[in-house]
């Protein structure tokens, strides 16, 4: 029996429905799916992330680390600036020892010269000591050829006796006051003697006083600049890895580290030239005030003496009048005394001085050296000494002398050539370990220290000076 065709199609739609409603059923089942899953990624997306919030802790650990670091860099800039100053200090602890040493040696000179002539003196007063011994051994010896009592009364048994008597006494009497003046003369002279003997002594034992003295100064000078060489040496290390630090701390290469330090450095040396040049300025100004003052009075001395000298004639001119032309005969006038130059306005004092001038300044570049006299190597009192040789006058090598050679002055009172000196005490020259030549303007030319070359500086580039003086 065949099957009706529409039977079988239907049969196959009826089963190809079934299968599509299943499929349609999974699509839509994961669409569905789908969909449910797309909506909640596309919302977490959207979502903006919570910001990072440091604890209040944490916020106070950062501030403390930011100070600590601050703080850090501060502290290295202040063992850099300590360091340049204790290398000034140093420098000027070798150059009082420098010139103390100097002092030692001419000491030293001044004690044996004294001793040589102590010396000469006791030997020609043990010469004259000598020759008196003898004279009093010869009269001694003709008193005893005389003859003794025996020769003193055997004038009575002659002919001639009571006057060869007398005259036997009297030529015995002038031996014996001679003898008597002889001895005395002997005993003074033994009396100074032994003092000469004793001074030669203690200027023999000041001279071994002097030469310690001298050693212990020297010892002392070289210790301190062994100790200043050291030091430089020892800081130039610190220095480059403090730079270092520096870089790390403030994040910077140790060139800009560097860079800053040298330009902190060089606010600090214009800080200082400003307060000089300030300072240098007000003593121009006392030098002009006290320069304009001597002109004003040399000024009102000479209209003084003009108008007295106008008086005078015009009293001469009234007397001639007075006597109908005949002129009298000139009243005798003393003659006034002159006013006397100011030390500075001689030609030769100024040559002198310009001469030491010109020497020093030739000097400029010379590296300092300790008891250094030239010709290429200079100590501040040998530089002096050497300048002023230059001009005629004779300084020692040592500033405490130089002072107590030159004349006193004011520091309004400076002229080119003149010397100004530093002490430890300002009330004590005693004390003076440093001296310059002021060169006009408020400047100077020295030599420094240890490590540095004969240089021009303002007169207050360091500390005030205390005394001042013209050679």
């Amino acid at each position: 029996m065949r099957t009706p065709s529409r039977a079988t199609s239907g049969g196959r739609v009826a089963g190809t429905g079934k299968t599509g409603r299943a499929l349609l059923s999974g699509v839509l089942v994961v669409c569905l799916a789908g969909s449910m899953a797309v909506i909640p990624i596309q919302a977490d997306a959207a979502k903006p992330k919570p910001p990072v919030i440091p604890s209040q802790a944490a916020v106070e650990k950062a501030k403390q680390a930011a100070a600590a670091k601050a703080g850090q860099v501060a502290g290295i800039e202040q063992q850099l600036a300590a360091a340049s100053a204790r290398l000034e200090q140093l420098g000027v602890a070798s150059g009082i020892a420098d010139e103390a040493y100097n002092g030692a040696v001419y000491k030293l000179q001044l004690a044996k010269t004294e001793a040589a002539a102590a010396a000469a003196r006791a030997a020609k007063a043990q010469k004259t000591l000598t020759a008196q011994r003898q004279q009093i051994g010869r009269f001694a010896a003709a008193s005893y050829q005389g003859g003794g009592d025996v020769a003193k009364i055997a004038p009575l048994f002659t002919a001639e006796g009571p006057q060869e008597l007398l005259d036997s006494a009297g030529a015995a009497r002038s031996v014996s006051t001679a003898m008597q003046g002889s001895y005395l003369r002997y005993t003074a002279s033994q009396v100074v003697t032994n003092l000469f003997k004793v001074q030669a002594g203690q200027a023999v034992a000041k001279v071994k006083k002097a030469t310690d003295e001298a050693a212990a100064a020297k010892k002392a000078a070289e210790a301190a600049e062994a100790a200043q060489a050291s030091a430089v040496t020892a800081m130039g290390v610190q220095r480059k890895q403090a730079i270092a630090q520096l870089a790390v701390l403030q994040n910077t290469s140790i060139q800009v580290a560097a860079q800053r330090q040298r330009g902190l450095e060089e606010l600090a040396r214009q800080r200082a030239a400003a307060l000089a040049a300030k300072k240098a300025a007000e003593l121009r100004r006392k030098i002009a005030a006290r320069e304009a003052a001597e002109r004003a009075r040399e000024a009102a001395e000479q209209a003084r003496e003009a108008a007295e000298k106008a008086r005078e004639e015009r009293e001469e001119r009234a007397e001639a009048k007075k006597n109908h032309g005949t002129k009298k005969p000139p009243k005798h006038k003393p003659d006034r005394p002159r006013r006397p130059s100011r030390p500075d306005n001689p030609g030769s004092s100024r040559k002198g001085a310009q001469a030491a001038i010109d020497f020093a300044l030739s000097q400029l570049g010379d590296m300092y050296l300790w008891g250094g006299t030239g010709p290429s190597r200079w100590d501040c009192s040998g530089l002096m000494m050497g300048a002023w040789e230059r001009a005629g006058v004779q300084l020692p090598h040592y500033s405490v002398a130089q002072y107590e050679q030159v004349r006193h002055i004011d520091e309004d009172e400076l002229r080119p050539g003149d010397l100004i000196f530093w002490s430890v005490n300002p009330d004590d020259p005693g004390t003076i370990h440093h001296v310059a030549m002021y060169l006009g303007d408020g400047r100077m030319i020295h030599a420094p220290r240890t490590g540095k070359p004969v240089q021009i500086d303002s007169v207050y580039y360091w500390e005030p000076p205390d005394f001042f003086g013209r050679p």
